[in-house]
């Protein structure tokens, strides 16, 4: 049985011939109806108006051919569907059931086209495909904007004193001075070559920020949950990552208690791991989905290790550039409409290792026009200790800001305890 509104459908159509000037902000298109004469009527309405010629039932009857017009029942079928509309002034919320009904309709099909595909192909990738569908058809609505309400927002935020740090606190003071945190609808790229140590400040910024009280949800494509704890409990509890490889050897008593102590304190903080290798951005955008449920209220932070091992469209395969572009876009797209803040890590070219400076430059990232363009913020990051082993700048880690949409770029520098995978405040 198909999902249709009728009445809806007939009250659009009755307030259109009432006024037809609301045509010219009318969002639905004939697709939307579910009766044949009533996908006619709208086509042939929105012609009209296309046309320049006043909207109105005179116009509409000397266009319409003779035999659909005795088929719907002649003009007292219009007489009827004017008569029947409460007030034009609720045109938006009628015009709305009807395209509820239209996604309701599409989605059963969607499901249904779903169902026969696995049944025949037993491609599971289809599931992904009919979801990506489906939050598309999610989106298609149009949204009214008022910018009295949008000023009045803008003011009342003003008026709220945010303090100095109005995102996710990043633990490092010198960074939110910079940053003021991670902000929620933001996507920030961290880019570094490998064993820069871009994981452990990932994981460093994790968990500060669920210490401060936000969700974390950490998707990591390179190593395990297990890999990842370990790190964490090195980093929380002051422990050798050297002894946690073999501590029924290597660990003293003092070491288990702090490693008893620091599983206490992850134990108690809202961090969930996500460790599935081939992962698609849908599915990360499923599990944000359930976090968000999970937490509600809660400032909510993704961490991806790292981007370019997403799984991307098939479509795209053999084109990593188009590849590694859509996942930076859908990316952004999901810290702006879910409202989270998306940390994702990103490889470096090794075009840096050529140049005297082997500091990193936005022209480094891999596949770097789709990542640069979509990112709010990027960090690269820089240890000159990586490349010059007598230095006399021993862990100190450089944070490059290089770019940030609604902010001042800087350097920060952080010294970084490669025992204990942890990052501390560095001098300036």
């Amino acid at each position: 049985m198909s999902i249709q509104n009728l009445e809806a459908e007939r009250t659009v159509l009755g307030s259109l011939l009432l006024d037809g000037e609301l045509m010219k902000e009318c969002r639905l298109t004939e697709e939307h109806f579910s009766a044949a004469a009533h996908r006619a009527l709208f086509k042939l309405m929105r012609q009209i108006d296309e046309d320049g010629e006043p909207l109105d039932l005179i116009t509409l009857v000397s266009k319409i051919d003779a035999s659909f017009l005795e088929q719907i029942g002649g003009i007292v079928y219009f007489v009827n569907i004017m008569e029947c509309v409460p007030t034009t002034a609720n045109f938006a919320h009628y015009e709305g059931l009807v395209r509820n009904a239209w996604k309701m309709r599409h989605a059963i099909q969607m499901a249904q086209s779903m169902n026969e595909q696995l049944l025949t192909e037993k491609n599971e990738k289809i599931i992904n495909k009919t979801i990506s569908a489906l939050s598309e058809l999610d989106d298609t609505a149009a949204v009214d904007f008022d910018l009295n309400d949008a000023l009045i927002r803008v003011f009342e935020d003003l008026n709220h004193d945010t303090g100095e740090l109005t995102g996710i606190d990043t633990g490092f003071q010198n960074l939110n001075q910079i940053t003021c945190g991670l902000q929620e609808e933001e996507f920030i790229v961290i880019g570094a070559r490998p064993s820069m140590g871009k994981t452990a400040f990932a994981l460093n910024l994790a968990l500060h920020a669920a210490k401060s009280g936000a969700a974390v949800g950490l998707f990591s494509l390179e190593m395990s949950e297990k890999q990842l704890l370990k790190r964490m409990i090195s980093c929380v509890g002051n422990v050798s990552g050297r002894k946690l490889k073999n501590p029924k050897r290597c660990f003293s008593i003092e070491d288990w208690q702090q490693t008893s102590q620091a599983l206490a304190d992850i134990g108690t903080l809202p961090l969930e791991i996500y460790d599935r290798a081939g992962i698609t951005t849908q599915d990360i955008w499923m599990q944000v989905r359930k976090l968000k449920r999970k937490h509600p209220g809660k400032k909510l932070l993704v961490v991806i290790d790292y981007l370019q091992l997403i799984t991307g469209d098939p479509k795209y395969r053999g084109n990593r550039m188009q590849e590694i572009g859509e996942i930076s876009r859908k990316l952004k797209l999901m810290a702006r409409d879910l409202n989270v803040c998306v940390v994702a890590l990103s490889q470096l070219s090794r075009g840096v290792e050529s140049r005297q400076d082997k500091r990193p430059l936005l022209s480094d990232l891999r596949e770097t026009g789709q990542i640069e363009q979509d990112a709010d913020v990027i960090m690269l990051m820089y240890r000159e200790d990586y490349y010059d082993k007598e230095t006399a700048n021993k862990d100190v880690t450089e944070i490059h800001v290089a770019k940030q949409r609604n902010g001042p770029v800087g350097v920060v520098k952080l010294r970084f305890l490669k025992e204990y995978g942890r990052f501390a405040a560095g001098k300036k």
